[in-house]
């Protein structure tokens, strides 16, 4: 197929939209410019009944006052389906299973045989291409799009497609959706044979939406994620070394959730199996084929994960009342006798916790099925586990009882209430932190502690600024200092700053948030910071030449660290790697998504 072209064309109302469908004088073909939100199934249906469409520009932000974000509209509806991803989730088998994403109408899974573009005025780059493509649109307006010259827009991008990801990926033209996972524990000696349970905190590290490239998802993921990196952050203030308690703490940050739980399903699929390398490397660790980067996650032994506690959107934006936001902690529905004695230290938790800042108004936590209905666990990276051991304690954190966010998959997600956001995220983070520290401990009452142990749970504080900042930085601008900190960006000619939380494809070179995460779990879990009074080596980065780090340790943040934290391999189930590195569909009934080479 040819590259498309048309006369771009501005509406700026549905009812532009229905003058646009109903014009019997307009002879070419046309570019039709709209505001996002109005970028629906029926309109997009409309437009291409016409015969008139050769492609559309959706405008996501932009700086004429019909398109700015205090015009969108109050009313959204999530472009995903009505209950996201569960036909991988733990009830997919359930006919009655609930429905949490309403407002769903499933555009993300239509197809389209012409082209969709969006802009955003996030940089300078775009808003010059905004600018031309609005005035371009407004002088054919002022022109009744019938007074020659008009101004056109040709697309000319091209993707590959084929009958489904099996011939794709057979004829080389597509890659798989995914990227790297990160797990960290500051348990560096924890072993497979150790007998010794595990507490697992959880949180999704990625979000989709309809254009990949301007994918934030600040509702959908960024939220859990920023809740777990503050978890770490407090819970590496405890006086009592985290390496010396009962239980091993581990946390695990996924990525390509969004794409049918990849992420976590591949890390259960692999710790679940042993490891039969046929290949060995070269060199180094790991495994050549089947590949593994590293056999680090060979020491986690599932039989041993004791419970998860897993935040997902928490970002309050839209309280469901008036009075402000609130968490609600999902349990499972199959199960539910497994989580209940987490589920009530939970909820001890939330109605004790305050900030010690005094900044945060505190945030109600309350059981999800309080109002008697079981409506089992929400979206969640926790099913992947469930779904090989279904007795294992789960608390699922939201700011959401019974229906998800609008937000959900929207190119829309990109702001967060800097009251309501933050102070969600601290309540979350410190009942999280403090149920793992009890939990890691053996403590199932709080009353019961000693002084020492008081003194420990004491010292476990929520960084209210922290909260603030990994927002900024994760959403806004990947150039800041708290970043600058750990990967020293601002050493780039091209400064990043606004980047998508997208997961990109396997083995590529967009995986700017896990890097992140990896450095920062890294350095919350390092060994030295945890049990030794003595100065970490410095200069690793600044003074390479002279500074060199010991073997077993990271050059982290200009310092040399020891830590066990690893990336994971986050791609459909459903795929699997060939010895010459290519990939095939090994079982179609399992996540295999894929995107164009």
């Amino acid at each position: 197929m040819g590259a498309s072209s048309g006369v771009l064309y501005r509406t700026d109302t549905q009812a532009d939209i229905q003058q646009f469908a109903s014009d019997k004088n307009l002879g070419d073909k046309y570019t039709v410019v709209m505001p996002y939100w109005l970028l629906t199934s029926s309109n997009v249906n409309a437009l291409q009944s016409t015969d008139k469409l050769a492609g559309i520009i959706t405008v996501i932000n932009g700086t004429d006052p019909e398109y700015t974000i205090a015009a969108r509209p109050v009313t959204l509806a999530s472009p995903d389906t009505t209950c996201p991803n569960c036909e991988f989730g733990l009830y997919a088998n359930s006919p009655d299973q609930h429905q949490w994403n309403p407002t769903g109408t499933g555009l993300l899974y239509e197809q389209f045989d012409f082209p969709i573009y969006a802009l955003n005025t996030m940089d300078e780059r775009n808003t010059v291409s905004y600018n031309s493509v609005i005035q371009a649109a407004t002088l054919n307006s002022v022109r009744s799009y019938n007074n020659y010259p008009l101004k056109a827009l040709q697309f000319n991008s091209f993707m590959w497609g084929a009958q489904d990801a099996a011939t794709c990926l057979r004829r080389g033209w597509c890659t798989p959706v995914g990227g790297a996972s990160v797990w960290a524990t500051p348990s560096f000696n924890i072993s497979s044979t150790d007998d010794k349970k595990i507490v697992v905190v959880s949180a999704a590290m990625d979000s989709r939406s309809l254009f990949h490239d301007l994918t934030l998802g600040v509702q959908s993921s960024i939220t859990g994620m920023v809740t777990l990196l503050v978890v770490a952050e407090a819970l590496s203030r405890s006086s009592i070394p985290l390496d010396s308690m009962p239980k091993h703490i581990l946390y695990t940050l996924f990525s390509a959730e969004a794409w049918g739980f990849s992420g976590s399903q591949r890390f259960v699929q692999d710790i679940s199996n042993p490891v039969n390398c046929v290949k060995p490397p070269a060199r180094g660790s790991g495994c050549s084929y089947p590949f593994h980067a590293d056999l680090d996650f060979t020491r986690i032994n599932p039989a041993n994960i004791d419970m998860i506690l897993e935040t997902g959107q928490v970002g309050a934006i839209n309280p469901s009342s008036g009075s402000g936001p609130s968490l609600y902690a999902h349990i499972d529905s199959l199960q539910p006798s497994a989580s209940e004695m987490l589920l009530r230290q939970v909820i001890q938790l939330g109605s004790s916790t305050s900030n010690s800042s005094g900044e945060a108004k505190m945030v109600p936590v309350q059981a999800a099925n309080a109002d008697g209905v079981q409506r089992g666990l929400p979206p969640s990276s926790a099913m992947s586990f469930l779904k090989a051991r279904g007795n294992i304690p789960v608390v699922v954190l939201t700011d959401y009882q019974k229906q998800m966010s609008p937000l959900t998959s929207q190119d829309m997600d990109d702001s967060w209430d800097p009251v309501n956001t933050v102070n969600a995220i601290q309540q979350a983070a410190s009942v999280i932190s403090r149920t793992t520290w009890l939990q890691a401990q053996g403590v199932s009452d709080p009353a019961a502690m000693t002084p020492a142990q008081q003194q420990a749970i004491t010292s476990i504080q929520v960084d209210t600024q922290l909260v603030k900042d990994l927002l900024y930085c994760l959403s806004r601008n990947y150039s800041c200092p708290l970043v600058d900190k750990y990967l020293n960006v601002t050493a780039s000619p091209f400064l990043p700053t606004r980047l998508p939380h997208y997961s990109g494809t396997v083995y590529s070179q967009s995986q700017p948030f896990p890097i992140f995460a990896w450095s920062f779990l890294a350095n919350m879990t390092d060994v030295k910071n945890l049990t030794s009074t003595t100065p970490p080596t410095t200069g690793c980065s600044s003074r390479s030449a002279v500074v060199k780090c010991s073997e077993d340790e990271f050059c982290v943040g200009d310092q040399c660290i020891r830590s066990l934290t690893r990336y994971h391999d986050a791609y459909g189930v459903g795929i699997g790697m060939a010895e010459d590195s290519s990939y095939f569909v090994k079982d179609a009934s399992k996540p295999t998504w894929t995107e164009s080479t």
